[in-house]
């Protein structure tokens, strides 16, 4: 992938990384899904299970270190990261990379990590006399949520999320 991809974003298409778990069928079909329709908005996007070497199974020469090189080039070339907030490692690390880039490296290219938490557990408000497994609220990792909210956000639901996509992308059109 050519790294040289994201630079300035004045009058062309704004890059999205989909970052998120992406092994069982089930978020392969979501990730697919989400890509599609962040591209009838007019994103271009980057989803890994699209991705060629990952996704090619006959392939005998696929290593950690090539799946790294892959993935850090195409976070490389986009602006935004999407981080499908989760336990997973990978989208971790991939959302950390492009915090860097955004804050430290430059911040006219990169423009962030939006997160996308739609962990349906997420909605219930946790009960104050109930501890540990005994309370049904889910907990997310603070430091990944703080990074985000001190990014571009975390949402709830796809539609809230394009709609900062779109504030973003018109932000970045008027500088």
């Amino acid at each position: 992938m050519n790294r040289t991809l994201a630079g300035s974003n004045k009058g062309n298409v704004m890059k999205l990384y989909l970052a998120g778990p992406m092994f069982s069928a089930a978020e392969v079909a979501h990730n697919l899904r989400l890509a599609r329709t962040l591209r009838e908005h007019g994103f271009e996007v980057f989803c890994p299970n699209e991705s060629e070497p990952t996704n090619d199974k006959s392939r005998t020469d696929v290593t950690p270190r090539l799946i790294y090189d892959v993935d850090i080039a195409a976070v490389e070339a986009c602006n935004v990261l999407i981080c499908q907030v989760s336990e997973d490692s990978g989208t971790n690390w991939e959302s950390g990379y492009m915090d860097c880039l955004s804050t430290h490296v430059d911040p006219a290219r990169y423009y962030g990590v939006i997160g996308l938490a739609t962990d349906i557990r997420l909605r219930t408000p946790p009960h104050p006399d109930k501890h540990g497994v005994e309370n049904q609220a889910l907990h997310i990792n603070a430091l990944v949520i703080g990074g985000l909210q001190r990014s571009l956000g975390v949402y709830l639901d796809e539609e809230s999320m394009i709609a900062r996509l779109h504030e973003v992308r018109r932000e970045r059109e008027a500088t």
